[in-house]
């Protein structure tokens, strides 16, 4: 098997009255990953590779951020090039720091407050990416740095990144929403329900500003809705401790996690982590998370190839690939784990590229465009839809006992305002192996945003497939899995 998952055969009840509280969504809601986008956002002059930049536009609208004008006509030259569509280009002009690169880092998350608004929340960013050892109390070192007149070392501010976030805020019209605590993009996710997991070094990055834990904590649950964060250890023997380049949270329920090669001396640290720590932790629905493993191998002495440091942006999976025989394996896992989703793999050699920012040659001494903390996922950030058609789906555990009917809770917000077209969302659902579906349709309950929907069963043993469809007057459609029926969620009676 090229993908091993640890599952929990832990049967549960399904009654509405069992499950609401686990519904209820917090005042405000910050946005997974997988969550409807209106495409990505990128900066220019680049630091990735333009046959990236191309699938990007075609598949979404491109957010690029530039330094001014002049960048700007560069890029429309280069765009045009490379057959690019003007009208899939938006461009944003905000000054650019020491870590233009990284908006997946500097930039904003979007929160969509109690009112249905959406916000882009903004966390302090004004000492860069520290890197640190596996002990989450640790000095912190900078990556910018200089030698002042007395001969004595000084942090370089990236305070000019830390407040890009605001004109893209101002180019989109919405508000911003600024965080008085450190949030890293890439140490942050999310599952758009109220559980977050960062690596334990972002509680360290948060007392070096002089914040924490307990503040950070507070400010996250008040601000963007986190009520469960969970902190696992750093995996990396020095480094910046993200956990996208150790671990990707797929769905409210699953986590793909990096497995190095037995031989490699972080393969203890990796297994510790996840046997020790990631198996005892609960989603939201209250069952452990699957795990499933992603391999990887080196690319380069023994820096580890980051295939968990990939972008998810609506139905599309753009994963950074290293040159090496483990990139095809990648990809399959890739697609095994996420069924239906277009799954597109992209090489960065430096010297292959027309067009890079003057000083990435200098930066990538050994000639490749990703590393092992640094890759297309830290390099890109998704443009969320303000006006998204929202689905969280409670799937029925992998195993339940028989009963004699099954409910269904689905959690349905339509944030454009213009309501769900009446009888539109319905749960589909068959015996593996039936070419036909039945439909049945979801119901408001007693809470707010709640569906749900019963199903009876009856018979021998089977499996049970089953997604979520709904649309709203807007025009969205929306499906759960996001790829139905392509993607499907089962059960087993």
């Amino acid at each position: 098997m090229l993908l091993s998952l640890v599952s929990c055969r832990r049967p549960s009840p399904y009654s509405e009255a069992a499950t609401a509280a686990r519904h209820t969504m917090p005042a405000n809601r910050m946005a997974a990953e997988w969550e409807p986008a209106l495409g990505a956002i990128i900066a220019w002059p680049l630091d990735i590779p333009h046959q990236l930049v191309i699938e990007l536009a075609k598949d979404a609208q491109l957010y690029t951020m530039v330094p001014d004008e002049e960048e700007k006509v560069k890029a429309i030259g280069w765009y045009q090039k490379w057959n690019i569509e003007v009208d899939k280009v938006v461009f944003i002009i905000a000054p650019q720091g020491w870590d233009s690169w990284w908006v997946r880092d500097w930039g904003p998350f979007a929160v969509f407050g109690a009112d249905g608004a959406m916000s882009l929340a903004d966390g302090q960013y004004a000492y860069s990416t520290p890197s640190s050892g596996t002990d989450c109390d640790e000095e912190l070192v900078h990556v910018f740095t200089e030698r002042d007149s007395s001969g004595n070392e000084k942090i370089l501010l990236t305070t000019t990144d830390d407040i890009a976030p605001a004109s893209i805020a101002i180019h989109i019209g919405v508000e911003a929403l600024e965080l008085p605590f450190t949030f890293t993009g890439g140490n942050v996710f999310t599952d758009g329900r109220g559980t977050a997991l960062s690596t334990c070094i972002i509680k360290n990055e948060n007392r070096f500003i002089g914040g924490s834990n307990a503040s950070m904590l507070s400010g996250a649950e008040e601000l963007l809705g986190i009520q469960q964060y969970y902190f696992i250890s750093n995996f990396e023997e020095r480094g910046i401790q993200h956990i996208d380049c150790f671990l990707k949270m797929l769905d409210e329920e699953r986590l793909l996690v990096a497995r190095t090669p037995l031989d490699h001396p972080l393969h203890k640290t990796y297994e510790d982590i996840v046997d020790n720590e990631l198996v005892n932790l609960q989603n939201i629905f209250g069952r452990p998370y699957t795990i499933l493993r992603l391999d990887t191998d080196r690319y380069h002495d023994d820096d580890l190839a980051a295939y968990t440091n990939s972008l998810i942006l609506n139905q599309n999976i753009y994963v950074p690939l290293f040159g090496i025989a483990q990139d095809s394996v990648a990809l399959s896992q890739w697609q095994q784990a996420m069924p239906g989703y277009a799954v597109k793999g992209f090489k960065y050699v430096v010297d292959e590229e027309p067009v890079l920012h003057p000083s990435v040659k200098n930066r990538r001494s050994h000639g490749f465009g990703w590393n092992e903390g640094d890759a297309l996922h830290c390099r890109t950030r998704a443009m969320w839809d303000p006006e998204m058609l929202y689905l969280s789906v409670n799937r029925i555990p992998e195993f339940v006992p028989k009963a004699n009917a099954y409910r269904f809770n689905v959690v349905i917000i339509d944030y454009s305002k213009q309501g769900i077209i009446p009888n539109a969302s319905l749960l589909h659902w068959r015996e593996q192996g039936n070419p036909h579906w039945s439909s049945t349709a979801l119901l408001p309950g007693k809470v707010v945003h709640i569906f749900s929907a019963d199903i009876k069963l009856s018979g021998p043993d089977k499996i049970i497939e089953f997604f979520i469809a709904t649309e709203s007057k807007s025009g969205r459609k929306e499906t759960m899995p996001r790829t139905a029926p392509a993607g499907l969620y089962t059960f087993s009676l």
